[in-house]
């Protein structure tokens, strides 16, 4: 008996070896996941603020324009990254990656805004009263590498709000 005992912690054991890389990825990835969606809404939240913050003119007055909209983002974006590239006024909707802004970096946010024929969306008041305005943000996440870079996950957000 004791014989037969020793031989199934030894079968467990093995088993427990076997599974182990594989839950270790597992969790790994369950928490790569929470990691990116936790950034997702950090990147969404900032978009939504600037649009709202740009958009905030009235028939009588200006808006605030496109700097004043980036400090408010990168503030937005301070505990997900200081490395903000902002930003960067778009001729079109929506904006052409290489062409209209910059494709970010690992650990990088890249704002493009579109404000319709406003320059800095300001523009005169009687002209940026109800028009367009699409703020895109732009993050690349860092590489997450298991196993001595065996397994390599990339991967990059983007987050469009009209106002």
């Amino acid at each position: 008996m004791g014989s037969r005992r020793g031989r199934t912690q030894g079968q467990a054991l093995v088993e427990f070896a076997i599974a182990l890389p594989i839950l270790i990825l597992v969790v790994a990835g369950v928490l790569e996941l929470g990691r990116g969606y936790s950034y997702a809404v950090a990147v969404s939240d900032a978009a939504r603020d600037g649009a709202r913050y740009v958009a905030g003119k009235t028939a009588t007055t200006n808006g605030p324009g496109i700097t004043a909209m980036c400090n408010l983002i990168k503030a937005d974006l301070a505990a997900v990254t200081t490395n903000v590239s902002c930003a960067t006024q778009a001729p079109v909707v929506p904006p052409r990656p290489g062409v209209d802004y910059t494709v970010p970096a690992g650990g990088q946010a890249v704002v493009a805004v579109y404000c319709g024929a406003s320059v800095d969306c300001a523009g005169s008041a009687n002209l940026q009263a109800h028009s367009e305005v699409d703020v895109y943000v732009y993050y690349g996440f860092n590489d997450l590498n298991l196993l001595g870079g065996l397994v390599t996950l990339t991967g990059s957000s983007k987050t469009t709000t009209s106002w």
